[in-house]
């Protein structure tokens, strides 16, 4: 499988005008500027406990094709999104744990999502693995982290 780039980072810019007595722009620069550290962790916490809760569904599939930056949804979704535990367990560590319990979507799974919503809504992130054989009486823990770099 082609190496992902799944690297999320925090940028953003500062924009400084300055205007004379009639209203008239004198001074327009913009720079970029350095998320710190604390702000990193402080991001990572808030997705954890937010409002509304950041992507707080995981989703499973059948799909093999791989991820593309284009996906909105899983390629062969299964019936069930399952809401995880959402928890910042590191500085600049995001996480949702999703439980699929006995009876929920079994199958070959081979793809999972990280959803905004129960159904629809958006999809933040697509993972294609090899095939879990998820039976009947099977529990599948699903751990998703997402790092603030």
């Amino acid at each position: 499988m082609p190496e992902l780039n799944d690297s999320v980072k925090a940028t953003g810019s500062v924009r400084k005008q300055l205007f004379d007595e009639s209203g008239v722009c004198i001074y327009d620069h913009t720079d970029s500027n350095l998320i710190v550290t604390v702000g990193k962790a402080f991001l990572a916490t808030y997705l954890a406990s937010g409002t509304p809760p950041f992507m707080s569904f995981i989703g499973l599939g059948t799909g093999s094709a791989a991820p593309t930056l284009g996906d909105t949804n899983l390629q062969t979704p299964l019936p069930t999104r399952v809401a995880g535990t959402l928890s910042s367990p590191s500085s600049a560590v995001w996480q949702n744990v999703a439980t699929f319990g006995a009876g929920v979507d079994t199958g070959a799974i081979t793809e999972a999502g990280l959803f905004s919503a129960s159904s629809g809504g958006t999809m933040f992130a697509r993972n294609v693995f090899s095939v879990v054989n998820k039976g009947a009486g099977n529990s599948l823990v699903v751990t998703w982290q997402v790092t603030v770099s």
